[in-house]
């Protein structure tokens, strides 16, 4: 499903973990705070390398190696 700038939420202030624009091509992490894409149409598609962004949150887990 594309991802336009209408979908985006404002962020500031929200507790986390916040969603991230992800690029499933390139690896390429985006924000995905309304705000910051404030002088684009609302139907405007979020897109890296010619593909749709998706909407992710990112976890991140850190593990001992023995």
């Amino acid at each position: 499903m594309a991802v336009k700038v209408s979908d985006l939420k404002d962020q500031i202030g929200v507790g986390g973990p916040h969603p991230i624009l992800y690029c499933r091509c390139c690896g390429g992490e985006y924000s995905a705070n309304k705000g910051d894409y404030f002088l684009l149409p609302p139907d405007e598609v979020m897109t890296c390398c010619e593909q749709e962004l998706v909407l992710v949150t990112k976890r991140v887990v850190y593990q001992e190696t023995s």
